[in-house]
């Protein structure tokens, strides 16, 4: 597997093991450190900042920027280490030449430059061949990290668009009957139903792929189906679809709000003689978006069609996958005793 470039940059957490690496490596560089005064000693130590200064600018500079071109093809892990090994050796050595004078006044001593140039490799390799292990070790464990994130992002993909394509088809089948039943009484109404129909079929293919669209033109296929449902049911059905301007743009799931106003017709309307009314209110609250779903029936637990509740669960799984805690769905009693849903969504509008 190829170095990534993260993977051949030294971390810049290692300044801090620069600070103290001087006093911690000085009593085996200098052999008769603890035989020498205070101040000869004190002097010994200042002297060991000088390379693991000025050796660590330069392997950090030359690593920022030619190492990670000049090794990022290597795919050999042994010749890239070689690689490596060859280079912090030319950096300790010629960095040492140039130190070496600084180094000899801080100590007052002057060491051979053999064995100056072979503790500066040593050092360098101390600190370098560790660090770029740790480097890609920590690089991997990023790639993997992304990898799963992708995976795991797919995967709740795969589940929105299934949960989606099982809302689809619920009332297409519910609608197609509505037609069937208005064939034989008035030809008519079952035409122009039928292009509604149709309307809602075309709004759902388009928007299957899409994980968001406009409220305002969500709503117009809830009106579209409350049409249908007005042409089955006639004066049974009263119903009403209010939309406040500022959230007519407002981004929302397809096909959010429809299920809730099945709902609605199906416990609040249909099993009632009389009929009854379903409202549907859209508005902005202090940067929420806040749809209210109503219906004039029994209330919560007041219908005699039981239902699977397949929808609801099905919308509260949507919301959790698209807007993790951020979007909402409160169902029960509202304020008249009857009952509404309520979805809260942060408000979000396409961009400019």
């Amino acid at each position: 597997m190829p170095a990534t470039d993260a993977s051949l940059r030294l971390p810049r957490e290692l300044a801090w093991l620069y600070l103290i690496a001087p006093i911690l490596s000085a009593p085996l560089l200098v052999h008769d450190l603890f035989d020498r005064t205070w101040p000869s000693a004190l002097r010994q130590v200042a002297a060991m900042y000088v390379p693991f200064i000025f050796i660590p600018l330069a392997c950090h500079a030359l690593y920022e920027t030619r190492v990670p071109r000049w090794i990022a093809r290597v795919q050999s892990r042994p010749l890239r280490f070689a690689v490596h090994a060859a280079l912090t050796t030319v950096v300790a050595v010629a960095t040492g030449l140039v130190i070496r004078p600084l180094h000899a006044a801080a100590c007052n001593d002057d060491l051979p430059l053999f064995g100056f140039s072979i503790v500066n490799v040593v050092i360098t390799w101390a600190f370098v061949l560790p660090a770029l292990l740790v480097q890609e070790l920590r690089a991997r464990a990023q790639t993997a990290e992304t990898i799963e994130r992708a995976q795991r992002q797919a995967a709740l993909e795969a589940q929105l668009q299934a949960l989606q394509a099982r809302t689809n088809p619920h009332f297409f089948f519910n609608s197609i009957n509505t037609v069937a039943s208005l064939i034989p009484e008035d030809p008519e109404l079952a035409e122009r139903t039928l292009e509604r129909i149709a309307d809602i079929v075309r709004y759902a293919l388009e928007t299957s792929p899409a994980r968001e669209v406009p409220l305002v033109r969500e709503l117009a296929i809830v009106r579209d189906y409350l049409e249908v449902q007005a042409a089955r049911f006639g004066d049974r059905l009263r119903w009403s679809v209010e939309l406040e301007p500022a959230a007519a743009n407002a981004l929302v799931p397809p096909l959010i709000v429809q299920p809730l106003v099945e709902n609605a017709v199906l416990h609040g309307v249909s099993s009632r003689p009389l009929g009854g009314e379903v409202e549907v209110r859209a508005r902005v609250i202090g940067g929420v978006v806040r749809i209210e779903v109503r219906d004039d029936g029994p209330g919560p637990g007041g219908s005699s069609h039981g239902g699977t509740r397949t929808s609801m669960a099905d919308l509260t799984t949507r919301l959790a996958l698209l807007y993790g805690g951020e979007g909402r769905m409160i169902a029960g009693r509202g304020p008249r005793g009857h009952y509404q849903v309520c979805l809260e969504l942060p408000f979000r509008e396409p961009p400019a």
